[in-house]
């Protein structure tokens, strides 16, 4: 997990015991077990911005406390689309489903949004389902960069190859076959975006 979220996950233990509560009673307070908590304080995975207000709401004090006044003014809400496939394919949602709170400098340059890894084709990259992807939308990668394509109305995540004008797009589990093709010729299949970075869930 990124640096960020560990030192977000300090912030939270120390005005966790400051305030005197045990594990199990913030987690009770917001919903959630004590080991959810235990993992936001070790920043094992992520924390919204809607939750560390809950968080900060039940310790009683400001959220801006949690997020540290040094990097307060440093994370943006990076837009969530629906679930990306990492197997077969997956029909894309156009519509927002909410918001990720991340880093400033994970989106320093260029438009992002985040999807959702679906199936176990992957996972040779360490891609799980459920995991947050973190897409910079374009249509240009090098040779071998992991890419978010568009096959026929479905999104693939996929390790993508060049040669003499044509794509393969390759996975990470040897039980799903590479695909083949021509942007030239093939219209329906569009590179969308390459990826950045991948958040794994637990």
């Amino acid at each position: 997990m990124d640096n960020f979220y560990k030192e977000l996950g300090k912030r939270i233990n120390y005005y966790r015991k400051a305030s005197g509560e045990t594990l199990e009673q913030l987690g009770k307070k917001i919903g959630v077990g004590k080991s959810t908590i235990r993992k936001y304080e070790k920043g094992m995975i992520k924390v919204s911005h809607d939750r560390l207000e809950q968080i900060a709401k039940a310790l009683d004090v400001d959220v801006s406390l949690l997020y540290g006044e040094e990097i307060s003014n440093d994370v943006v809400d990076v837009p969530l689309y629906g679930s990306i496939s990492c197997g077969d394919g997956a029909v894309i949602f156009e519509e927002k489903e909410g918001y990720v709170t991340s880093p400033k400098d994970w989106v320093d340059k260029g438009l992002y949004f985040y999807l959702t890894a679906q199936g176990d084709s992957m996972i040779g990259a360490k891609i799980h389902e459920g995991d947050l992807l973190l897409i910079q939308r374009t249509e240009e990668v090098e040779n071998g960069e992991i890419a978010a394509v568009v096959v026929e109305n479905e999104c693939v995540l996929k390790r993508v190859y060049r040669d003499n004008g044509s794509f393969t797009l390759v996975s990470e589990n040897p039980n799903y076959k590479p695909i083949h093709f021509n942007p030239s010729t093939d219209k329906n299949i569009r590179i969308i975006g390459k990826l950045k970075k991948a958040i794994t869930q637990f």
